[in-house]
């Protein structure tokens, strides 16, 4: 009979006891979708496109508490998440439909003129001309360009191609984004029937 080896554990910095930022100062990375296996382990639906969002070691936000991924595995391509301290299938089912979120200070910056999806979504879109035209609800990601969906007042959507002739200025600070309504863009509204 050969001896046990202990196998080495590579050491983890503690995970960080500062207060958790408020829901507005996060940003969700994952949805959890449901249990798989026995261990705990979750079904996910990634939100974010950066592959490091999702690493064994990484933390993370998880029913407004930090916790650290302890284990991934990618059976069909989708991953399924083990989180510290939710070890055992109750513990997975009671994850079912939350978010996965980091702080938003955690986000890298962007370059000049490029911005998050989550800092667009509930901005109010004016015209050139200061005249309301809607709340944008959606950013849709096409071969192109982007397209942000707005939702008027009277709860019909537009669609508002993400091009630097139509999209003039976008005001993060201040949820505020202006366009130039070119012709047939804002179909029906009285900016449109006026050119």
């Amino acid at each position: 009979m050969r001896p046990r080896v202990p196998t080495a554990r590579i050491p983890r910095a503690p995970i960080d006891d500062s207060p958790v930022p408020p829901p507005d100062e996060r940003v969700a990375i994952g949805r959890i979708n449901a249990p798989w296996g026995l261990k705990g382990h979750v079904k996910v639906t990634p939100l974010t496109t950066n592959p490091e969002r999702f690493t064994v070691g990484a933390l993370v936000i998880l029913k407004g508490a930090r916790t650290r991924i302890a284990d991934i595995e990618t059976p069909l391509g989708f991953p399924c998440v083990l989180f510290e301290g939710h070890e055992g299938r109750d513990a997975a089912e009671a994850l079912r439909g939350l978010l996965i979120e980091i702080p938003e200070s955690d986000l890298p910056p962007l370059p000049e003129g490029e911005y998050y999806t989550h800092d667009l979504i509930g901005m109010s879109v004016v015209t050139t001309a200061g005249e309301p035209v809607g709340v944008l609800e959606q950013v849709l990601t096409t071969g192109a360009n982007d397209v942000y969906l707005v939702r008027l007042p009277d709860r019909k959507d537009v669609l508002i191609p993400a091009l630097g002739h139509i999209v003039i200025e976008v005001d993060v600070p201040g949820k505020r984004m202006v366009i130039e309504p070119v012709k047939g863009l804002l179909s029906g509204s009285p900016e449109d029937r006026e050119q």
